[in-house]
């Protein structure tokens, strides 16, 4: 997707953290905001899978961001929260340390990254917002979350 089509008009992003850094996802792609909930573990998921969660009767894979940033996990906290989005294969959980605010962005807060070296890891960049204190990391749901994380639902 390119810069343009990105931000047309000003655009909302839901700011949350992983570890020390600042992620934002566009407002349009987050369906809701949880506190944490119970999360069933599934034998045999793939890497940064947690388990199932039941969001109001349907159950979603919970997929752990820290796994997928390379970070440590740090013990759940109140902070802690599950964002539901939509990603490839359908809806997902990610596992955050705290969601922050909604913040809206402007075409020259925007910069499209090239990521450095081997660019199939981090493909699910969109670029990076320039903030006052920081700079906050843009990503795509559709393209952070493996493709293949919802066949944990027909494993289970």
């Amino acid at each position: 997707m390119s810069d343009l089509a990105l931000l047309r008009t000003p655009r909302q992003l839901v700011l949350f953290r992983v570890g020390d850094t600042h992620y934002g996802l566009d407002i349009e792609a987050v369906d809701e905001i949880l506190p944490l909930i119970a999360i069933t573990p599934v034998a045999g998921a793939q890497g940064g899978v947690l388990g199932l969660a039941d969001v109001r009767k349907r159950v979603v894979p919970v997929f752990d961001l820290h796994w997928k940033f390379g970070v440590p996990r740090p013990p759940d906290g109140r902070d802690s929260r599950l964002i539901l989005v939509d990603a490839a294969e359908g809806p997902v959980a990610l596992l955050v340390d705290a969601v922050e605010e909604v913040l809206t962005v402007q075409r020259e807060d925007f910069q499209q990254v090239a990521p450095p070296g081997d660019r199939r890891g981090l493909g699910y960049l969109n670029g990076v917002v320039r903030r006052d204190n920081g700079l906050v990391v843009w990503v795509d749901p559709r393209r952070l979350v493996p493709d293949d994380v919802s066949s944990v639902l027909q494993a289970a």
